[in-house]
């Protein structure tokens, strides 16, 4: 069977087509999926060089960012958050004063305020006033920035603005009625333990 082989320029030409076959193989086999996973080892290396430097810039933040919650924390608790008072009708009449002074300064009339029952959330009873209210928008408007801006926190609910009828022949009343109600928490009392 060698005998049969091809000599001269065309044994030469077998010859190399056989060796590069024989190259095509190997690569195949072998090189090509070593390539393979040499990138993808690469590439896996490139992503966690990134991380690490991404993890080092947030790593060196830590020390402000610890700062800063400690800060906010002693902020929160410098702040009220509760309605102050021995109990909730106590509470309540505070949040009442605290209304009427919001209303003198928006230059709006409270025509009458209603003690809304308390409710127990959680570790606090919220406290609330229905509240009718008459003044110009404006003072309506300051009124309720106001109530939002109070501290401890103040939440309105059932709001509900009308403008003031008028009779035929009088001029048009410049005001507006309004009822909300108005509702704060207050820390529940935590009997003594025995």
């Amino acid at each position: 069977m060698i005998a049969n082989l091809p000599i001269g320029w065309q044994g030469r030409v077998l010859a190399l087509i056989l060796l590069l076959v024989t190259l095509a193989a190997v690569y195949i086999v072998a090189a090509g999926p070593l390539l393979d996973l040499y990138a993808e080892q690469e590439a896996a290396a490139a992503t966690r060089r990134s991380l690490l430097v991404k993890l080092s810039a947030v790593a060196g933040e830590l020390p402000a960012l610890e700062a800063r919650v400690a800060e906010l924390r002693t902020a929160t608790d410098s702040h009220k958050l509760t309605l102050e008072g021995a109990s909730d009708a106590i509470a309540s009449a505070a949040l009442q004063g605290s209304i009427e002074q919001f209303a003198r300064a928006a230059l709006v009339t409270i025509g009458s305020t209603e003690s809304l029952p308390a409710e127990e959330q959680g570790e606090y009873h919220r406290i609330g006033l229905r509240l009718l209210i008459s003044g110009p928008y404006e003072g309506l408007i300051q009124l309720l920035a106001k109530v939002e801006a109070a501290t401890p926190p103040l939440v309105v609910d059932n709001l509900q603005i009308r403008s003031l009828l008028k009779r035929p022949g009088t001029p048009l009343a410049p005001g507006l009625d309004a009822s909300l109600d108005v509702y704060g928490l207050r820390a529940k009392d935590i009997p003594p333990k025995s």
